[in-house]
């Protein structure tokens, strides 16, 4: 795991809360203040992340940018993000996806629904964007466990996020790896590999965690029928996260503990969520 894309611990969100449920969590993003969310999120990783990004559309061309984009969209993505960062990217999706840390994917606003049809995705955790290419709302959280809240409230989601207004939400996961690209193919650390390497040290599950967060945001370009999803990825190492206020053990245990199994299995957990809730009982920063 490369340090310099690590986010400081102090710096990660930390969207845990109980009972678990998949729900939309959607906030409305205002004009960029002090006291507001913005569409982008530019930190000192800034050129780490392009050159992660780089290395991922270098490794396997076609990967990382799928289907065709609109000139149209991507000089207003550059608009956007040159309005709010200062920053001025070439309106191209090579540039757009190594200069944004966020992820992004293109929604065409068609006769039957708004569809995915151009996708600049480096660091999915753990699903394939090729896969989504042409898919709607309901087909795209499809495979998702105890999805039934956000299908159910699919279409308000699309019209009020990508047709009316800039919208913010946070999905937070644990994983037993750093790295910001974990595409289904690519071997990484596995929970597994994160047990063994906690029972060979003698040491604790937690410290062999890391927490994820997906800072997702909308742009609706409802003039061009088109609206915009981003996906920045925060990634810290877990104790880190959990040792910046002695609260978050205990909410972190509680999220855990009110997961469904089927929530638990989706996220590949059911053979450490115990062992994770004991060492946050009795968690303490080393």
């Amino acid at each position: 795991m490369r340090a310099d894309v690590i986010t400081p611990a102090a710096d990660m969100p930390w969207p845990v809360v109980s009972p678990f449920r998949m729900r939309p969590g959607l906030s409305k993003l205002g004009a960029a203040t002090d006291q507001q969310p913005d569409l982008f999120l530019r930190d000192a990783q800034a050129a780490a992340y392009a050159g992660e990004k780089r290395r991922v559309l270098d490794a396997v061309p076609g990967r990382g940018l799928i289907g065709e984009a609109d000139p149209a969209v991507l000089q207003a993505i550059a608009d956007a993000y040159a309005v709010q960062t200062g920053v001025v990217l070439a309106p191209e999706a090579r540039a757009l996806a190594e200069g944004l840390q966020e992820d992004f994917v293109i929604l065409h606003d068609e006769a039957d629904a708004m569809r995915t049809r151009f996708l600049s995705v480096c660091f999915p955790s753990n699903w394939d964007p090729a896969e989504k290419w042409g898919l709607d709302f309901s087909a795209i959280h499809a495979p998702v466990a105890d999805n039934a809240l956000l299908q159910a409230g699919g279409r308000g989601i699309i019209d009020m996020a990508f047709r009316q207004a800039r919208m913010l939400r946070h999905v937070w996961l644990l994983t037993p790896n750093g790295e910001l690209a974990q595409h289904p193919e690519t071997r990484r650390t596995r929970w597994e590999d994160a047990v063994d390497a906690a029972d060979a040290s003698g040491g604790r599950l937690i410290d062999q965690v890391f927490f994820r967060v997906e800072r997702q945001t909308t742009l609706p370009l409802p003039a061009l029928r088109r609206g915009v999803f981003f996906i920045r990825v925060l990634v810290a190492p877990l104790s880190g996260a959990l040792a910046v206020t002695p609260a978050r053990a205990a909410e972190l245990r509680d999220a855990l503990i009110s997961m469904s199994d089927a929530v638990v299995a989706y996220r590949g957990m059911a053979a450490v969520r115990q062992r994770l809730c004991d060492e946050l009982t009795t968690f303490r920063p080393l």
